[in-house]
């Protein structure tokens, strides 16, 4: 195999430029939008093993570039597939952090994340524009972009530095909408010191030099896939949960603190329509909508204390309800007390209907999980009023609750899979049905969320 070029071995090859442009772009998007993404659901929580598959494709690729003398010029291309990992643990990583710290960690990863898609449009440019041999007249359309003239003019470090002055500059449009004044001000830092790239002498290359070069962007590729991978497999894998997760939800060393739905069994067969069928009906509505009660005070708890953390995070100013959380406390304080009413009458209905029948042992398991429900309530209050004392806790907070809502329709969806025999019987739909739709509306609030990202 012939060795490439000296001008092909200065430019990362067309197929890493592609396969690099996709992941910069789905990092931003995750970045500027959190979990709001569908895609990014999946690629945060139960796909983030690919982060690995792409650490192990960085380094097979970093290898054979090294081999063929690519990899200095193609190293802005390696960043993204580090980064991957450690983005997917990234609360984890600033858990029990001052909020001064975790400012620090956050804008210096969004700050490599803004520079990815940059560094793939740069380099995708230089591909495209400098001349392989002598130096040609620039063409007028790339007088409209800063920096495209210059590269068409054989002025690479130029124009690679003008054009990514540009794309910061665009980006702060981002950084507005959706981050904060840190945020702007690191694009603002890295669009002067772009500009001193672009003002700046070139450097006098000499052959050690590139030998050099060669070999420390070969330590940097095996050093950096061994922290990525080492910091997503040790945060992953910790023992214990962090400060801001309901313990029962992800901490693998508390399996039975939730729910116990061994409890009651299903009795086994069909059943026939109760004796008096709307007071079952009333009970089990009255039930499920108890429990959207309280997914409506842990949304407006769960959201509002993500948009003070954020607000704290970025210094920006998203509005909050006033007062949120005696808000978010107020509607779970009234399911509690409309609960006596519905226990009350869950408990005649109860009596009137013989233990063999499906729907007793329904709503004996829908009556103790709400139970657990309103303990699950206030133990959670105690918790995020000791988080709440500082801007840091703020995270913990809405974590707690986040995950809270989430996991109140995952064990509520459960329940209807347990007892699907008689919630799903035509011959029950006229009780069962307006039980079946609220639990389903819980359920998928939270369905999509990603809990802890």
């Amino acid at each position: 195999m012939t060795a490439p070029s000296p001008v092909a071995s200065a430019r990362p090859p067309a197929w890493l430029v592609v396969a690099t442009a996709g992941m910069a772009a789905v990092l931003l998007g995750l970045a500027v939008a959190e979990t709001s993404l569908k895609a990014g659901h999946y690629l945060i929580d139960q796909g983030e093993y690919l982060s690995l598959v792409g650490l192990a494709f960085i380094l097979v690729a970093g290898i054979y570039l090294h081999w063929r003398d690519r990899l200095t010029a193609s190293w802005p291309l390696i960043l993204p597939w580090l980064l991957y990992p450690i983005i997917t643990q990234g609360d984890q990583i600033i858990d029990h952090l001052s909020i001064t710290w975790m400012r620090v960690i956050v804008h210096v990863l969004l700050a490599l994340i803004f520079a990815m898609p940059v560094a793939v449009i740069v380099l995708g440019a230089r591909l495209l524009l400098l001349p392989a041999g002598r130096p040609r007249k620039a063409p007028a359309w790339t007088r409209l972009v800063p920096g495209l003239a210059a590269l068409a003019a054989g002025r690479g470090r130029e124009g690679s530095a003008l054009l990514a002055a540009a794309l910061f500059v665009a980006e702060i449009w981002l950084a507005h909408q959706y981050l904060g004044a840190l945020m702007i001000l690191t694009l603002i830092g890295m669009t002067l010191a772009a500009l001193a790239v672009a003002g700046a002498p070139p450097a006098e290359r000499t052959a050690r030099a590139g030998a050099i070069g060669r070999g420390l962007a070969l330590a940097g590729l095996v050093a950096g896939v061994a922290v990525s991978g080492g910091l997503y497999l040790g945060f992953k894998n910790r023992p214990g949960a962090y400060q801001g997760s309901p313990s029962y939800y992800m901490d693998p060393a508390r399996p039975d603190a939730g729910f116990d739905f061994a409890r009651v069994a299903v009795p086994a067969g069909g059943a026939t329509l109760p004796d008096a069928p709307w007071d079952v009906r009333d009970v089990l509505s009255g039930y499920a909508r108890l429990l959207e009660q309280v997914l409506a005070g842990y949304y407006i708890l769960d959201r509002n204390y993500n948009y003070h953390f954020h607000n704290e995070l970025f210094l920006r100013e998203t509005p909050l309800l006033p007062e949120y959380r005696r808000a978010g406390l107020a509607a779970i304080a009234e399911a509690a007390r409309l609960r006596a009413d519905v226990d009350a009458r869950a408990a005649a209905v109860r009596g009137a209907l013989p233990d063999g029948h499906p729907l007793s042992a329904l709503l004996d398991d829908i009556r103790a999980y709400v139970a657990f429900t309103f303990e699950r309530a206030a133990t959670l209050e105690r918790m995020t009023a000791g988080f709440e004392q500082t801007k840091a806790g703020l995270q913990h907070a809405t974590h707690v609750y986040e995950g809270e809502g989430k996991y109140l329709g995952v064990q509520l969806a459960r329940l209807l899979d347990k007892h699907g025999a008689v919630l799903f019987d035509p011959v029950q739909a006229p009780v069962t049905g307006d039980f079946v739709t609220r639990s389903r509306a819980v359920h998928d609030r939270y369905a999509d969320r990603v809990v802890g990202f």
